[in-house]
């Protein structure tokens, strides 16, 4: 078994990262690895930069990824409130 979810974002150096999960030994494995292209034939192969666990392990993974998101989400809040000061011309 082999299913690329796609790519999670691009480097700059013009690499990809990539989620993907495959079958090794039967046993299933999910992948973040970052892919390469190969500039001949335009396919995208992975590289030995990225991780993999066991398949089994991803509901474990993603409580932590979303505590990491939320961090990181408050480290970017912008706050754009605006104060605009309106007369009142209406008379009640």
């Amino acid at each position: 078994m082999n299913i690329d979810f796609g790519t999670a974002f691009h480097k700059p150096n013009g690499n990809a990262v990539k989620v993907t999960i495959n079958e090794f030994r039967d046993k299933l494995y999910l992948h973040i690895r970052e892919y390469s292209m190969d500039g001949d034939t335009g396919q995208w192969y992975p590289t030995k930069s990225g991780f993999s666990i066991p398949a089994d392990e991803v509901s474990s993974l993603i409580p932590l990824l979303e505590d990491a998101s939320d961090a990181v989400a408050k480290r970017y809040i912008w706050n754009t409130q605006l104060e605009l000061e309106l007369e009142n011309d209406y008379e009640y």
